[in-house]
């Protein structure tokens, strides 16, 4: 099989797919989102959240993305709200163009589609082109991303972009680091948001990896996440 590869623990997914016929899970264990905002502050927990991939040619992998617990708290200092959700449901397929078996550079295209599973949402979808280039223990990767989703107060669908590049580098052998940029915006709000990650992964095995990290919020109105993961391959 090809080196183990993964879509964490940063937000830029990787080009590279699960073997044929083998299956690999990456699961946030636990992730937790902080945001202060108009004298509130919000926190979304989010337990369990795993791509479940399938390795369906040698280019080409099926994923789905389930995240069954969704523990959202607001306060706001006079009255504290505390719901639970499932979280929702994306399928995913990511096809490798060039890279997969060899080479310093990678590049794949991935479609998805969130299913709604609540009263209220809506289908969105979107495509990812994530692309690596690898040199001397330095890993870089960047990519564009293309999402549209639904307003429900004008019934309309806005497409939203994103952008990230990431810089990893194997410290030793079995730990890695790495840092990135993300660069969001939503066009129903009109908003940009700013993103500075950084975390650390630990190979346990050679298919079998934890991690650990923050997404940084620059702008007040972009929240802060911590996140706990683990990935393996069967």
């Amino acid at each position: 099989m090809r080196e183990f590869a993964i879509d964490r623990p940063d937000a830029t997914e990787s080009p590279y797919t699960v073997d044929a016929g083998h299956f690999q899970l990456e699961t946030d264990l636990f992730k937790t989102e902080h945001l202060k905002s108009g004298g509130a502050t919000t926190i979304n927990n989010s337990y369990g959240i795993t791509n479940i991939k399938l390795g369906i040619t040698n280019s080409l992998d099926i994923q789905f993305v389930v995240s069954p617990l969704e523990v959202l708290t607001i306060n706001n200092g006079t009255f504290k709200m505390k719901t639970s959700k499932f979280g929702g449901l994306t399928l995913r397929a990511k096809q490798n163009l060039w890279g997969n078996d060899g080479g310093q550079f990678a590049l794949s295209v991935l479609p998805f589609v969130t299913i709604p599973t609540q009263n209220g949402d809506k289908l969105s979808g979107g495509i990812v082109i994530p692309f690596a280039v690898s040199f001397n223990g330095w890993g870089l990767g960047a990519q564009a991303e293309a999402d549209a989703s639904k307003s429900g107060a004008a019934n309309m669908y806005y497409v939203s972009f994103l952008v990230s590049a990431t810089l990893s580098y194997s410290l030793f052998e079995n730990f890695d680091f790495f840092i990135e940029a993300v660069l969001s915006k939503d066009n129903e709000l009109k908003a940009y948001q700013y993103f500075l990650n950084g975390g650390f992964q630990f190979a346990v095995a050679p298919s079998i990896h934890i991690d650990t990290g923050i997404y940084y919020g620059i702008k007040s109105v972009s929240a802060t996440t911590y996140f706990l993961g683990l990935s393996f391959r069967l």
